[in-house]
C-alpha cells in the first residue's frame, strides 16, 4: 500500500527535513555560489626602523608584491613551509588601458574564429587567429602588470 505524501513527512524526523547544501545533494558536485580566496586569520605587527621599511617596500615593489606578502615569503622560506594563501599578495592588478583594449581585440577575435569554424570559412578562420595572436603576444611577452 502507498502512503499519502503527508503520512510521509510527517513520519519524517526533523533532521531529515534540513537543508542540504547542493554539493552534498550529488557526489562529487563543486559547492555552490562565489568562490573566496581562503583569507589570513592572523595579524602580525612588527615594528621598524624607516631605513628598514623603505628597503622592504622597495623589494616588494620590485617583486611585485605587497609588503606583507614578501615578508610572509621570507618566513615562509626560513621556516620550510609551503603555504599558497600565505604567498599570495593582496595586491590588485591595475591593468593598463591599452592591455584592456588589446584583451578586448583578442576575445573579439576570438569570437570570430569560433564563428568562422561554424561556418566552415578556413580562410577566416586563420585570420582571426593570427589576429588575436598579435594582440595577445606583446601582453605575454611583457609578462604580468604591475
Amino acid at each position: 500500500m502507498i502512503k499519502p505524501a503527508m503520512e510521509v513527512i510527517a513520519a519524517l524526523d526533523g533532521a531529515h527535513l534540513q537543508q542540504t547544501s547542493p554539493s552534498s545533494v550529488l557526489p562529487g558536485a563543486p559547492p555552490r555560489g562565489p568562490l573566496k580566496p581562503p583569507r589570513l586569520q592572523a595579524a602580525f605587527v612588527t615594528r621598524m626602523s624607516h631605513d628598514l621599511n623603505t628597503a622592504v617596500a622597495a623589494a616588494a615593489k620590485a617583486d611585485g608584491i605587497t609588503a606583507g606578502a614578501w615578508v610572509r615569503g621570507l618566513i615562509l622560506d626560513r621556516l620550510a613551509i609551503v603555504s599558497a594563501v600565505d604567498r599570495r599578495s593582496g595586491r590588485p592588478v591595475h591593468r593598463p588601458a591599452e592591455d584592456t583594449i588589446a584583451l578586448v581585440a583578442a576575445i573579439r577575435a576570438l569570437g570570430d574564429v569560433g564563428h568562422a569554424i561554424s561556418s566552415k570559412d578556413l580562410p577566416a578562420a586563420k585570420a582571426s587567429l593570427a589576429t588575436a595572436r598579435e594582440a595577445l603576444l606583446p601582453l605575454v611577452a611583457r609578462g604580468p602588470a604591475r
